[in-house]
């Protein structure tokens, strides 16, 4: 019970650290493209108009190159050391467009990438030292759910800062000239609301610093992953590089890259889309609402597969991918049918092909986005941690690079991305994915219980010696 209780405290821990630095981080990708489209309109040459895309596909193509590296840095550091740097970084990214440079927007887009694959790559690490067999898919659901309460946290933020900033959106009773003059134009953000969110989501990042730095080191009794460092950094290079190709990882390719696509569209680009939508002006607290929904099904989705793990065996595995890959179907359905098939490329006019989008609706398609990306970082997380058991910091870092180039694909070419194509590539990808996981946690099961009958043997001739 002691144990058990000091494994929760380092989940919860770690689970903060990710709330504080994720608070700006998911907030920013709502609205940075529409940030920076913003800037671009009040100073074109100041910055290009898709550089919110773009400074993201730099993120992930640093993040991606950083994965190849991260273990062999881990075996000549510790994963706090990682966390921490990973801080600070996260830091620095929001600090930026308090006086915004286009130079440094991008360095600190090369630092975001190098520090997200080392929180990530330090998370799964650190997590598999304080946990056990019997433990993984608890302690990972709780982390992540602890973490993601940051997007209802960022919703708070969102929402009062708009209400401090913007101007109230007149009603057509009210005046209508006004009103339609206002819808003449997307939603848009003065200098003094950026400023005002950056030293928000600053300040929130911070803490992390000191929260990563205050975790226990000490690893746990029976954990998965031992604290002693087994390789230097050449030979962890050299197995990093090799488990790249390895055919257990290879099997995981197809939900490596729907998390990476489904990141990409949920977190940054639909919600682009709303904001581009001309129609939706008057809806000035769409990124809170949007952030408030996810927050709840990611944080109600891992609450959820936390206690069902305690009583049913495996629930962190197939069933929890059988629902995520549901929730991806749900709310591409209710995108496709509200949303401008042109909106994530452009400031648009255009009508969707039935529905207009409102408030409840944005919260109900959110809280199914928050549902598929707890199911789907979840189910990725434990087996990670299972099917490599030699190679966890390699199977990690592997897996999210290629996460991280599914990102930077995506967002590399959403300038020219029809919202369509999203909606239907995810759903199939998500059930594609899905039975080949079924494949590999098959194969995984009967790789446990093969082990599991050679120890029991090699115990057994221990005796009768």
């Amino acid at each position: 019970m002691k144990q058990r209780n000091f494994e929760l405290l380092c989940a919860a821990m770690l689970g903060f650290g990710q709330l504080c630095i994720m608070v700006g981080y998911d907030s920013e990708s709502f609205i940075l493209e529409s940030v920076i489209h913003s800037i671009h309109e009040r100073n074109p040459e100041k910055v290009s108009q898709y550089a919110g895309y773009y400074g993201q596909a730099v993120i992930f193509a640093a993040y991606m190159t950083t994965c190849l590296f991260a273990p062999s840095i881990l075996h000549i550091s510790t994963s706090k050391s990682l966390l921490i740097f990973s801080a600070v970084s996260y830091t620095l990214f929001p600090l930026g467009f308090l006086f915004f440079n286009i130079y440094f927007y991008f360095f600190s887009a090369v630092l975001l990438g190098i520090g997200t694959a080392f929180y990530y790559l330090g998370m799964g690490n650190y997590l598999s030292q304080h946990s056990t067999r019997e433990t993984i898919e608890s302690n990972v659901s709780i982390s992540w759910s602890v973490g993601c309460c940051c997007l209802m946290i960022g919703a708070g933020i969102l929402a009062g800062i708009t209400s401090f900033t913007v101007p109230t959106i007149p009603t057509v009773t009210q005046n209508s000239t006004l009103q339609e003059s206002f819808h003449q134009h997307e939603r848009r953000y003065s200098d003094n609301e950026i400023r005002m969110l950056s030293a928000a989501f600053s300040g929130m990042s911070a803490l992390a610093i000191v929260t990563f730095a205050l975790m226990p080191s000490k690893s746990v009794e029976n954990s998965l992953e031992s604290a002693e460092k087994k390789h230097g950094f050449l030979d962890s290079l050299k197995l990093t590089c090799s488990t790249v190709i390895s055919p257990k990882l290879v099997q995981l390719l197809p939900l490596t890259i729907l998390g990476g696509f489904n990141v990409s569209f949920w977190l940054a680009i639909f919600p682009t889309a709303m904001n581009f939508t001309k129609s939706n002006a008057s809806l000035i607290y769409i990124p809170a609402i949007y952030s408030l929904g996810a927050g709840l099904g990611e944080v109600l989705m891992g609450l959820l597969i936390s206690a069902l793990s305690k009583r049913i065996k495996g629930f962190g595995l197939k069933p929890t991918m059988v629902i995520g890959a549901l929730s991806v179907c749900i709310y591409c359905g209710l995108v496709h049918i509200s949303t401008p098939f042109e909106a994530p490329m452009r400031p648009t006019s255009q009508d969707s092909i039935w529905i207009q989008q409102g408030y409840p609706l944005i919260f109900i398609i959110s809280f199914f986005c928050g549902i598929s990306d707890c199911c789907i970082n979840g189910v990725r997380s434990v087996i990670c941690a299972l099917v490599l058991p030699q190679r966890r910091a390699q199977s990690y870092a592997v897996t999210r690079m290629y996460h991280a180039a599914a990102c930077m694909t995506c967002f590399f070419f959403s300038p020219i991305v029809p919202l369509y194509i999203y909606t239907f590539v995810l759903p199939v990808l998500s059930i594609c994915s899905t039975f080949l996981f079924f494949r590999v946690v098959d194969n995984t099961v009967t790789m446990e219980r093969k082990m599991t009958e050679q120890m029991n043997i090699v115990k057994m001739e221990e005796v009768v010696q």
